[in-house]
């Protein structure tokens, strides 16, 4: 937690907003687990596909923590998440998502949490260097 207070203004707002986006993530995938049950029949998915949703009950929770108490590691498990969630879901959904021939209202109506995916990742992705290099200017004085 140290390292954390010792950030820019700027970069501990990133790493909150980053964090209450994981646990929003948390909440979906506790409450799917809390509903469902693990592995369950009701993701009519591969087995892969149950194992890695699932796992994000763990791992979402895990890097949002990591944001405040080990930040660059919170930050790079956090990209690493968001990115593979983004292409695993539109990979997997592929079909459903674009060739449904819906108008974007309807889109983002429906699909939603896609779209909610798809924006908190590229977030990441663009506040990613900033982070990194006030993270290692603290760092890097010890």
């Amino acid at each position: 937690m140290t390292t954390f207070k010792k950030l820019k203004l700027g970069t501990k707002v990133i790493l909150i907003i980053q964090s209450v986006a994981m646990l929003m993530g948390t909440s979906t995938h506790v409450s799917w687990a809390i509903n469902n049950g693990f592995l369950s029949e009701n993701y009519n998915a591969p087995l892969p596909n149950m194992i890695f949703w699932d796992s994000l009950t763990f791992l979402d929770p895990l890097a949002a923590l990591l944001l405040f108490v080990r930040p660059k590691a919170g930050l790079i498990l956090t990209l690493f998440i968001i990115l593979a969630d983004v292409a695993h879901n539109n990979l997997f959904y592929f079909e459903e998502l674009y060739t449904t021939g819906l108008g974007l209202s309807d889109w983002i109506t429906k699909y939603w949490m896609i779209l909610g995916q798809l924006l908190f990742a590229v977030f990441a992705l663009l506040t990613f260097r900033k982070c990194l290099k006030d993270i290692n200017s603290i760092t890097s004085v010890r």
